[in-house]
C-alpha cells in the first residue's frame, strides 16, 4: 500500500484580478505573491513541485522550489482553460458586450465554447491526463495551478456529475486557496482519493 498527498494551490491575486484570465499570461500582484507565501507557510513537506507554465503560477513555484531545494516540473498541460476571444478581457466589459453568450457558457459549458476558445471536453481530457500522471508518480506533490483546474479535480474526487457545471457554481476557489487530496493505492492497484477539507 502506498500513501501520499497532492496539494493543489491556486495562484494568488494577479495585477488584473477582475479580468477573465485563462491563457493570458498575467503576473501576480505583490499581494498575490504574499498570499501564496502565507498559504504554504504551514504546508506539509513535499517531494517535488509541479506547476502551470503561466507566470502567475510558476514565478512563485520556481522560488519556492529553490528555497526548499525541491525538484520543479513545469507542466504545459496545467495551464488554465483558454477563453478564446474573451481571454484577458475585463468581466464588466464582457458582460456589457456578450451577456447572453456568457450566461450560456456558465450554464452549459459543455455545450457552448467561447469564440475561438478551448472546448470543455478538451480541457477535461488534458487535466485527466495530468491527474493520472500525478497519481502515477506516488509522491507528495505541490501542484501550483488555477481555479478551473482545482474545481474540476475536486468535482472528480467528490463524484460530481461530469459532464456538468455544478462544480463551476458550487465551488468557490479564491486566490491562493489550498486543497489537499490524500491518495491511497492498494497493492492490487485500487486507488482511493480523500479530499481534506478544510486543509
Amino acid at each position: 500500500m502506498t500513501k501520499f498527498r497532492l496539494t493543489l494551490l491556486r495562484h494568488g491575486e494577479t495585477t488584473k484580478p477582475k479580468n477573465l484570465n485563462g491563457s493570458t499570461d498575467i503576473a501576480l500582484s505583490e499581494r498575490g505573491y504574499q498570499q501564496m507565501v502565507t498559504a504554504t507557510a504551514s504546508a506539509s513537506s513535499f517531494d517535488l513541485i509541479t506547476t502551470s507554465p503561466m507566470i502567475r503560477c510558476h514565478h512563485f513555484a520556481k522560488e519556492y522550489a529553490k528555497r526548499n531545494q525541491l525538484p520543479l516540473n513545469i507542466n504545459q498541460q496545467l495551464r488554465e482553460i483558454c477563453f478564446g476571444d474573451w481571454d484577458g478581457e475585463a468581466m464588466t466589459t464582457l458582460y456589457q458586450n456578450y451577456p447572453q453568450q456568457l450566461d450560456k457558457f456558465w450554464k452549459t459549458p459543455w455545450q457552448f465554447t467561447p469564440p475561438n476558445g478551448e472546448a470543455m471536453a478538451a480541457f477535461s481530457q488534458r487535466i485527466d491526463e495530468v491527474w493520472e500522471q500525478l497519481i502515477a508518480q506516488r509522491k507528495h506533490t505541490l501542484v501550483v495551478c488555477h481555479s478551473g483546474i482545482i474545481r474540476y479535480l475536486m468535482a472528480k474526487v467528490l463524484g460530481m456529475p461530469i459532464p456538468g457545471n455544478q462544480h463551476l457554481i458550487a465551488l468557490d476557489i479564491g486566490f491562493a486557496a489550498k486543497v489537499e487530496i490524500d491518495i491511497v493505492i492498494e497493492d492490487n492497484g485500487k486507488v482511493w482519493q480523500t479530499l481534506r477539507w478544510p486543509s
